[in-house]
């Protein structure tokens, strides 16, 4: 993908936990970015317990903003503190990155109680030889999140935000700058031992970290 420019005022709120007030969308994003839905594509048929989801992510000025929707029942996490092993733990959002020309690739997460899990690999050939997250978790803040739960508790919604600068090269001759994506989630239902996980890009498995099938 090609990073195009452009900027909107949006807001956003505190990056530092749950939102209690609303969140106010980036709506150009919404309407200029591009839409991605939640599917099983490695599935002949979702399962019956699938919920939907919908991420917008685009570029404003200097930065990459995601803003994601996604139905859930009862969305809750029981991680608790910065680069925590989230997906084992409850309902999380994951946003995989990588930009065109190096060989590591981010992988970032945000949780409905908006803590958040930052991870840079080397390689993907690094992450199959050493699973161990805290191995690869990054230290210094790379992302700004916020997060709301509705108050039936049926939908959590985030935005993501982070800045071009931390995880992309200078822009090519033609002013462009291009990289691979996906976002990938796991939704822990009432009852369920193993979460329903769903994706963006046309997996033929649930190996998230399979570059060669992003964006």
């Amino acid at each position: 993908m090609s990073a195009p420019c452009g900027r909107a005022a949006y807001t956003l709120g505190s990056s530092q936990g749950h939102i209690p007030g609303a969140i106010v969308a980036p709506s150009r994003v919404m309407q200029a970015g591009v839409r991605l839905e939640f599917r099983q594509p490695w599935l002949s048929q979702q399962q019956a317990d699938f919920q939907p989801g919908q991420v917008w992510m685009g570029i404003q000025g200097d930065e990459l903003v995601a803003y994601a929707r996604m139905r859930d029942d009862q969305p809750s996490n029981q991680t608790v503190q910065w680069n925590e092993a989230t997906w084992i733990k409850g309902d999380a959002l994951e946003f995989f990155f990588h930009a065109e020309g190096r060989p590591g690739y981010f992988e970032f997460h945000v949780t409905p109680e908006n803590q958040r899990l930052q991870l840079f690999f080397p390689s993907s050939a690094a992450f199959h030889e050493r699973r161990g997250h805290r191995h690869w978790a990054i230290a210094e803040s790379r992302f700004e999140s916020a997060t709301r739960i509705n108050a039936d508790r049926t939908e959590w919604e985030a935005v993501m935000r982070i800045k071009l600068s931390l995880v992309l090269d200078e822009p090519r001759d033609d002013g462009s700058r291009r990289f691979r994506f996906s976002f990938s989630r796991y939704d822990y239902q009432p009852g369920r031992v193993r979460p329903v996980t769903s994706a963006t890009t046309p997996l033929s498995k649930p190996d998230f970290h399979n570059m060669a099938e992003w964006s």
